[in-house]
């Protein structure tokens, strides 16, 4: 009997703990979601950016674009975002824009993922 009643106080203080995990993860799920709204979305950005490299747009042309003198064009999936983590376009390179890009692996004109930085 009193084995039976510590097996099932260890169950009910597992259930408990699993519970406490899941609200705190929750919680800390949220409390991103809503910082990222309240501008703190240009704070998660240098996370995101490791491998990255950074430079200036110097041309735009129909299907390619040099950046620092250097052509490169976008890959069929490429994400591009702005500056405060919002989803951007290839129609909005222009030149003298600052960047920071990935290149795919393996292949050295092909960017995968880049950010714009939008002039202020």
């Amino acid at each position: 009997m009193t084995t039976m009643r510590v097996t099932t106080h260890q169950s009910q203080m597992r259930t408990s703990l699993m519970a406490l995990a899941l609200a705190s993860a929750l919680a800390v799920g949220l409390s991103l979601a809503v910082g990222a709204e309240d501008g703190q979305a240009d704070q998660l950005l240098p996370a995101m950016t490791v491998g990255y490299q950074s430079g200036k747009i110097t041309a735009v042309y129909e299907k390619t674009f040099q950046i620092d003198g250097r052509t490169y064009s976008l890959t069929s999936d490429a994400v591009i975002l702005d500056d405060s983590g919002n989803q951007a376009d290839a129609g909005m390179l222009a030149v003298t824009l600052e960047v920071q890009y990935h290149l795919k692996k393996e292949q050295n004109d092909k960017i995968d993922r880049m950010i714009i930085f939008l002039p202020r």
